[in-house]
């Protein structure tokens, strides 16, 4: 629970968890030490997510099972509103957003309790910023790099007017970027640590939101992306026992490397400069980065 004085909401959305093999349990037990209250937004599923969700016994926790509709149909809602829906169920003020393959580290807790206390003490702050480590095939591998974002806002101070943008990666605020500190802490993300299976079920449905045909995207296949790394650390604590259950398809021996196109290309580019200089060129970012 929340050390400071000053209570602490969280927010969530997810849907067929199982289908897209999101370790939703994990990530909502990772967020529980810094929070009051946890709402979680369950869309109707096609699988045991709202029992996956429930099974996180915990009094702080509230589920809102809700319908996101038929994602061929014109009354579908996107991730940014079901975001937004969630989002506006919780009582307090400052709130921690956790998506369903997003794990906070036991050890960042009291860097992110420092930062929240040294925001609360600045009316001119309204979020706080994480850094991110993007595993891809398996918990070993890291996805640095021009292709993977470094950063999200992932504490928001509601009364700003903070919305969720972009299918719910970051928050806008009136249509500006919200003015944010720095956490120095990370988020483990577990979004492409899964099963092909369920990569290409994610796929398909990504075209059926974009009103795309999902059988014209093919099967996910693993390649052997650019800026690949080793990941020498540690993982979260509570993710330990969802990682030693399982095995992962990915081998970076035996995945064919990246496609040569114009992108990779600039990326690649990209990524020479940064290890030169330590700057990444037109990094685009989602919020401004203040000083204190």
């Amino acid at each position: 629970m929340n050390s400071d004085l000053s209570p602490v909401s969280g927010f969530s959305i997810v849907r067929n968890a199982s289908i897209y093999d999101y370790p939703v349990e994990v990530a909502l037990q990772s967020v529980l030490p810094l929070v009051d209250e946890l709402h979680v937004n369950v869309g109707k599923s096609d699988d045991d997510t709202l029992e996956r969700v429930r099974s996180v016994a915990d009094s702080r926790i509230h589920i809102h099972e809700t319908d996101w509709g038929d994602p061929t149909g014109r009354d579908t809602r996107d991730l940014g509103e079901e975001t937004n829906r969630v989002m506006a169920e919780c009582s307090h003020d400052w709130s921690v957003y956790i998506q369903a393959d997003e794990v906070l580290h036991e050890d960042d807790l009291p860097s992110i309790r420092e930062a929240l206390a040294r925001a609360r003490r600045n009316d001119d702050v309204e979020g706080l910023a994480f850094d991110y480590l993007h595993f891809y095939g398996s918990p070993e591998w890291n996805l640095t790099g021009r292709a993977a974002f470094r950063a999200e806002v992932r504490i928001i101070r509601r009364s700003c007017g903070a919305q969720a943008f972009g299918g719910a990666q970051g928050f806008r605020i009136n249509g500006r970027l919200p003015r944010v500190l720095d956490s120095n802490a990370r988020i483990f993300h577990y979004g492409y640590v899964k099963s092909q299976e369920a990569l290409t079920a994610k796929l398909e449905m990504g075209a059926i939101w974009k009103g795309d045909d999902p059988g014209a995207v093919g099967d996910w296949e693993f390649s052997r992306p650019a800026g690949l790394a080793r990941f020498t650390g540690t993982h979260p604590a509570v993710a330990l026992p969802w990682i030693s259950g399982r095995t992962w398809p990915f081998d970076p021996r035996k995945a064919t490397p990246e496609p040569l196109s114009i992108r990779s290309i600039r990326y690649r580019t990209s990524d020479f400069i940064e290890k030169a200089t330590g700057w990444r060129p037109f990094e685009y970012r989602t919020f401004d980065l203040l000083d204190g």
